[in-house]
């Protein structure tokens, strides 16, 4: 679809009235692509909370609204996804994923959009994208919890029996163990951050907490609790402690897996998977029907996955001062690339690629 009798309006959180919810509202409810809790004008709403760049472009076409992006929009002409670091599964609200992106923010401000994790089944995404589309895997429970498990156990019976043996080990220790799927403890909240910030100093991972606005996120979506969308703290103790623990947030129908950890202490006895299932029925007997865990080439990921849908990344540019900035950057990684340098070829690309993770933590 065209840039043809296209309109756009670039709009703070505030610009969202009664008929642009119930509009946003109907194209999730007639996409089954649309069921992440990433998609939800709540999610958005409590992004905007905390980060003053904030904006949604309400597409038009013919006076009608065709579609919403949320965003974040830096005074140089860059966007990135809602949620920024944090943001892994973004696109356009619509009906229509065929509705050109780039024609429809000409005119707007808008230089680069960086996108990570968009949906490949959306047309402008999957024409900008930088490479192959990879799958984001997802636990499908709609068949329901036994039919998931089942289908677990024809990819991978060695893998489930293993998962089930732990789960009987852990229901061998009666009292000794206590799942809490919803936990509401602020205490433990904390730990999981904490531990969260731990592992990303050990592995060398930007540490997206620490930008004040994303913690201030994590602990706003931890204190919602609706219907239609709500942060989820699941934890397993053994003996008084934390063993695994995870926080995600759903909709009516998905929830994301989002920061799960665990205590290393206690790995012999997998709480973390044991932790997962337990997720998994919890969720399906109060009607969400879907799990999203993520792309990324992860052996629980593949175990525990029976769908799946594909995301992209790449970029939308149009002639401005940050695609300038933007172009000479690649320029200077490509001919440092072509010299016989060994290592340090590498160097301006990966040092590009953390400056802009960098600037998407701290809303620059």
């Amino acid at each position: 679809m065209g840039g043809h009798n296209m309109q756009t309006e670039i709009v703070s959180i505030d610009g969202l009235g009664t008929s642009e919810c119930e509009a946003w509202n109907a194209f999730r409810a007639n996409t089954p692509s649309l069921g992440s809790p990433y998609f939800t004008t709540e999610f958005t709403r409590a992004v905007a909370r905390t980060r003053p760049d904030t904006r949604i472009a309400i597409l038009h076409r013919n006076g009608t609204i065709a579609g919403f992006l949320p965003l974040h929009l830096s005074r140089s002409g860059v966007a990135r996804p809602i949620g920024g670091p944090l943001g892994d599964h973004h696109g356009l609200i619509t009906d229509t994923p065929d509705l050109d992106v780039e024609a429809a923010l000409a005119g707007t401000g808008f230089g680069i959009f960086n996108f990570h994790g968009a949906l490949a089944e959306q047309a402008s995404f999957a024409r900008a994208g930088t490479h192959a589309p990879e799958t984001s895997w997802v636990s499908d429970l709609s068949a329901g919890y036994d039919s998931f498990l089942e289908d677990c156990a024809r990819e991978d019976a060695k893998a489930m029996r293993n998962i089930r043996a732990r789960q009987r080990k852990l229901a061998d220790m009666g009292d000794d163990v206590v799942f809490r799927l919803d936990d509401r403890r602020p205490e433990a909240l904390r730990a999981v951050i904490e531990t969260k910030r731990a592992q990303y100093r050990r592995t060398g991972a930007l540490d997206v907490f620490v930008a004040s606005w994303a913690r201030q996120l994590i602990e706003d979506l931890f204190d919602t609790d609706t219907p239609q969308f709500a942060g989820l703290l699941s934890t397993v103790e053994i003996k008084g402690e934390l063993a695994a623990a995870h926080f995600g947030m759903r909709s009516d129908r998905a929830l994301h897996y989002w920061f799960p950890v665990y205590w290393p202490e206690f790995s012999k006895l997998g709480p973390g998977l044991t932790l997962y299932l337990e997720i998994a029925r919890f969720l399906e007997a109060r009607g969400v029907t879907e799990i999203h865990l993520g792309p990324g080439d992860y052996d629980f990921k593949r175990r525990l996955s029976n769908a799946g849908f594909d995301v992209i990344g790449g970029r939308l540019e149009r002639p401005s001062f940050a695609h300038a900035l933007v172009r000479t950057g690649q320029l200077v990684d490509r001919t440092a690339q072509a010299l016989p340098l060994g290592r340090v070829s590498n160097w301006p690309g990966k040092a590009f690629r953390r400056l802009d993770k960098w600037a998407a933590v701290h809303a620059f």
